[in-house]
Order: C-alpha cells, then structure tokens, then sequence
C-alpha cells in the first residue's frame, strides 16, 4: 500500500492530455451556506443555468462544418455495445430509449464552459432546504395524446422513489421516500426532501439519458392503459422520437415526433431527423469495421488501438470526452466465501493486479492506470488518497496471511465484451503468479446482471462504470443497502453517512474532504479493484451535423444529416 502522490506520473504514462486539461481550467461551485441552498427561480430561456458550475465541459473537436444549411429528414444509424434491457426507464439497468423521452432538466454547457442544469420540461424551479418547486411547461402532449401534468410527474416521481426495484431509487436519496412529491396545481409540482442535496437537480436531468436515463418522464396513461410491464418493450415519452420497433439483441427503431415541442437552430420543430436504428453490435471490431465502411454513423468508446486507424478515416471524424469514459474495475462478493470476511485475501489480489501492464495492454496506448474511484477533474479527486500498489511480494504475503486452504480456486464472472474478456485474462495470469487460479466465466449482458445483480452466484466480477455528473449518484447506488449497482453487498460502517452528508454540504471545500474520507473507507474495506480508466470517445461520420453533444446526452434531436458528404 502506499500513498496516490505519485498518480499524476502514472497518469503522465497514458498521455491523457484532455483530462490534463480539465483539470487546470475546472472550476468548483460558489461556496453556499451549508443550511441549504438560496431559493432560486431558473431561467426560462435557454442558454443560462440555474445551477452553480460543478464540471469543466469535455474538451471535444468541432464536428468538421459543412457550410450546408441545416436539412431535414434522412435516417442515422447508431451502434451501440450493450442491448436495451428495459425501455422503461426507471427499471433499466442499461441503454433505454432515451430519444423517446425528455426530462425535468437538461444538462447544458453554461457560457464559461462550465455545465449546469438548465430548463426542459421545467421551465422554471426554485430550491430550498426541504423541497423543490417545479414549473411545467404548458401544452406539451405524450406520444399517446396525453398531456404533461403534474399529476402525471407526481406519479414519475412517486414510482421512481417508491418502487423497491426502481434504478432511481438511489439517485434521489434525499426524497423523501413518505411523500416523494405533491402537485400544488395542474402544472407545479414539489419535490419533498428530508435533507438538502447537491445533486438531485442534476440527477433529475438528461445528463445520465446515454447510460440509461433513468428519471425520463414517461406516460401516465399508457402505464394505466396496458400495464407498467407493457412500458419495457414500448415506451412512450414526450421526446422528439416515437418508438416503432424493437428486437432484442438486434435493434431498436424510432422515427420522428411530428408534434415534438421544441424548436431547433433553424426555426423549425426539432427533430431534423426522419428516424434512427440503434444497432446493438456487442463486437469492437466488428463497430469499428462498420464505421470504416460507412455502413454506420456513430459509434463511441472506440478502443485505444483503433483510435490511430480511426482517425485516418476520410468519412469520419473522432472526438473525445473524457466524462463519457468507462472506469474498469473488479468486485468481490461479500455474502459468500472465498472473499467473506476475509480482508488479507481480497487485499491480496489487489497487490498482485498490474494496472499499468493492463492499461497499456487493453487500452492500446488510449486508456490510463486509475487505481481508484474518482477521475481527474471531477469533485473528490486528490493524490493524496491511498491506494493497494502492484507487489507481488505483499501479494504473497497477504495470501499466506489470508489463511486459506491451498491451492485456491476463484471463480470470476466476466461480460462477454472484448475488453473486459482481454482484461480478465490478463488478471488470470497475474494472479496465477502468486498461486491463486483464477476461473474465468464469461457471459452476455443480461446473464451476468442476472447471475451477478439478481441471483448472487459470484465471487468475483468485473465490471465498466461510467463517470456520473455528481459523485454522490455513483457511490450511493454503489454502496447504499439495494444500490442498483451494489453487486458486492458489502456494508462499510460510516460509509453511507460520509456520503449523505457530502450530498447535503454546499460547500466545495467541505463537499471535497468528505469525499476523501468516504474514499478511505472504501480503501481500508477492499471490496472494490480499481484498475484502469478509458476516456470517451466517439467516431461519428462526417455527413452527421449537429454533433458534438453534451455530457451524458447524445441530443439526437438536434442531428442532421448533410447530403452532400
């Protein structure tokens, strides 16, 4: 074990300059006293936020321009890794149709660059200590006729807070779970909370809608009329597309909104587009050749050794931004043995897992070591936190010390996506070094959420995580008791209560030293492998106009397709 001052070397060796960047010109929020925030009346015109700056924009490339007046039509086909596992998203564990749906919010880069919450679907808020006063915008119609009530976000909320299998669950933990929202009248809803949090603005918005999207507004009446299961194969929203087609490992097809109430760059109801396909292509080469060959428009996370090739192609352009990236990491199961109760032998692993050799390995010169759970730039970075070095001799020791019975065999549980197949293996190999044989059990998607998330039948597993726009959001549903992504099961005395209060504290400085303690809980406990990180990417051709997006929003609403390329 030794301290993470020497990080930003290892950091130096995978030639991240972009995140290099973002933390240099990142600025924190404005301290705010920590009895709550100041009530605040947002903004009805686009363009200016509501909330403090919390993030530094990802430093993407301008999309090559055209000079081409913005055209309406054509279709767009997008590739994706994972397949849709739920297109109602409060139950998605993954991608969902998130072009079919808006929010309350959208996430949005402010004029200094910084990104903030802005309006949608709300056109104007005010904060307080205990609750949020939200007020719709008027006249905005479901894709079954309906209309946006706040009745009809009441019911949203409610079964986003209530609902036991909710994935939004733990992104508004500071919603009072007793009576999660009121409707004051047909258009203004209060959210309730039991304590101020600094991140329930953003997780009520579009800033997570590419990983799954999960506080989307969804139909009332539809749920009512054909049953909550009818929503996860047919979702209907009040975004800019309609759902018309859905095959399960294949693809997803959404045509255009003819009455969707926003207005574009040109003057005209968004979306420009006719229709997507989302393409679910589990196999990185096999995106990669699809884009080369302009079969494709848009695909993301390219890995590290295609990016040279990616960037040669003549009908493409490359962009990255870094927040979009996967972090890699691994699990233990904490209910079940080797790994139950045993500190020394989980501290083991960690000693003998070399994340610079896998980094180089995997990431193809791309991705870099992160040994722990916060990126550079993001709220909760600091060097200073401690981390399990590669030592093969501490290895070997903490196993003798571990106690258990020789030879050991572990089984670890692996998502069938090219990377994480190459990762595990190469974790088979050093772990081999110090006498443990590593089984590795390879799975597609919905297998190892259920073998991992439902069943419990594991005892080690890896997994991606992306990076959220507020670290409260990622570690709760961690960490919490029913976390949708708590795979480990493990309790960590103190852990919960750090994090809650760094929800609850406005205040930068004091938001950062609570993030720093809860990281040193986690580090004592060793529950979690931190390996290597990958920052986003996307490869996007060139006839593709109105792209790059926002964080964690594709914003396929505002793409169009120019003829001439």
């Amino acid at each position: 074990m030794r301290s993470r001052r020497s990080v930003l070397r290892l950091i130096g060796l995978g030639g991240v300059g972009s995140l290099g960047l973002m933390v240099a010109c990142r600025t924190s929020p404005p301290a705010v006293p920590s009895g709550g925030p100041p009530a605040t009346t947002a903004p009805i015109v686009p363009g200016q936020a509501t909330a403090p700056p919390g993030v530094a924009a990802p430093t993407t490339a301008p999309a090559p321009a055209t000079n081409a007046a913005i055209k309406r039509g054509g279709q767009a086909t997008i590739l994706q890794t994972n397949d849709f596992v739920s297109m109602d998203p409060v139950f998605a564990s993954g991608p969902t149709a998130s072009a079919c749906y808006d929010y309350l919010l959208a996430w949005r880069p402010n004029p200094d660059g910084t990104y903030g919450v802005q309006p949608l679907l709300a056109r104007a808020w005010e904060t307080s200590a205990d609750k949020i006063v939200f007020h719709l915008r008027d006249g905005i119609k479901f894709h079954d006729g309906s209309d946006l009530t706040a009745d009809v976000v009441v019911w949203n909320i409610n079964r986003m807070v209530q609902n036991p299998k909710s994935f939004a669950r733990n992104y508004l933990s500071a919603v009072d779970a007793n009576n999660p929202a009121t409707a004051t009248d047909p258009l203004t809803v209060q959210l309730n909370l039991t304590r101020p949090s600094a991140a329930v603005l953003s997780s009520l918005s579009d800033a997570t809608s590419n990983g799954g999207g999960t506080t989307a507004i969804v139909s009332k009446k539809a749920a009512e009329d054909h049953g909550e299961e009818w929503l996860a194969l047919n979702p209907v929203g009040t975004g800019p597309f309609r759902f018309v087609s859905f095959t399960s490992g294949d693809k997803l097809q959404v045509q255009r909104n003819e009455n969707y109430w926003r207005t574009g760059a040109d003057g005209k109801p968004l979306p420009h587009l006719d229709g997507i396909t989302y393409r679910v292509i589990i196999e990185a080469t096999t995106q990669f050749n699809e884009l080369r060959a302009g079969t494709s428009d848009f695909a993301q996370n390219i890995r590290g050794r295609d990016v040279p090739a990616g960037r040669q192609i003549a009908h493409a352009h490359y962009l990255e931004s870094p927040f979009s990236g996967n972090k890699r990491q691994y699990f233990f199961n904490s209910l079940k043995p080797p790994f139950q109760d045993n500190l020394n032998l989980r501290q083991a692993i960690h000693h003998a897992v070399d994340r610079e050799a896998i980094a180089r390995a995997v990431g193809g010169g791309f991705g870099f070591p992160l040994p722990y759970e916060f990126v550079p730039g993001s709220i909760g970075y600091d060097p200073a936190v401690p981390y399990y070095e590669f030592n093969p001799d501490k290895a070997r020791a903490q196993l003798q010390a571990s106690g258990v019975t020789m030879p050991l065999e572990v089984r670890m549980t692996v998502h069938s996506r090219e990377q994480d197949v190459q990762q595990a293996q190469l974790i088979q190999q050093m772990v081999d070094k110090i006498g443990i044989k590593l089984n590795l059990e390879v799975v597609e998607r919905v297998a190892w959420g259920e073998k991992v998330r439902i069943q419990n039948d594991f005892q080690m597993a890896s997994r991606q995580s992306g990076v959220q726009v507020d670290p409260t959001d990622d570690l709760l549903v961690t960490w919490a008791e029913g976390g949708n992504s708590a795979y480990h099961r493990a309790h960590v005395p103190g852990l919960i209560d750090t994090l809650h209060q760094a929800d609850a504290e406005y205040d930068a400085a004091k938001r950062q030293a609570l993030f720093v303690e809860a990281q040193k809980l986690m580090y004592e406990s060793a529950w979690f492998g931190y390996i290597w990180f990958e920052p986003g990417n996307f490869l996007v051709h060139n006839r593709i106009q109105g792209f790059p997006a926002a964080w964690g929003s594709l914003r396929e609403a505002e793409w169009w397709i120019d003829p001439s390329v």
